[in-house]
């Protein structure tokens, strides 16, 4: 169940980003025409920018994980035992798991209080909390990736972090 998740997740992720590195350089140039070749600026361009900006950076923390492109430190596994090595990698995720959760509700926690408070954006007069949801959408699909991570290593399967030349399988 969890592997199809994985697999699930890796394609929404990716088409996600796609779509949001698409609008964001769309409306980039279109402002840029606008502004220099009709003398005329977008009000909401640089406001769309900046939010798919936003979304990108945090959806773009499961996808870390996935490729295991985070920072850690990777000296210390070497100089303890195996035995002691796997247990670091334990805590690591697991520690990466509490983290994903703090992402999902103090994000949740932040999204809710601000469509309460009918705060919009200056420009596109939308609903900032509905920009603010993307904090615990993307805690939780981290949240997903590590506890992927800590199946594999607790049934003995091989987790293999994705590389740029890899595909999704797995």
């Amino acid at each position: 169940m969890l592997a199809g998740i994985n697999r699930c997740l890796d394609r929404v992720e990716s088409f996600a980003m796609i779509v949001l590195m698409l609008v964001a350089t769309c409306v980039a140039i279109i402002q840029v025409i606008a502004r220099y070749v009709f003398n005329n600026s977008l009000y909401w361009s640089e406001e769309t920018v900046l939010y798919a900006l936003i979304m990108m950076s945090f959806l773009t923390c499961s996808m870390g994980v996935r490729y295991a492109a985070h920072i850690c430190v990777e000296v210390l596994p070497l100089l303890v035992g195996p035995r002691l090595a796997r247990v670091l990698q334990y805590l690591a995720n697991i520690l990466g798991l509490m983290f994903a959760g703090v992402l999902v509700y103090y994000g949740a926690r932040l999204a809710i209080n601000t469509l309460n408070m009918n705060q919009l954006s200056p420009a596109m007069r939308i609903p900032v909390g509905y920009v603010y949801m993307v904090i615990p959408v993307s805690g939780a699909c981290m949240g997903l990736r590590y506890l992927w991570i800590l199946w594999c290593m607790l049934t003995g399967k091989e987790y293999r972090p994705l590389s740029l030349g890899m595909s999704s399988a797995g």
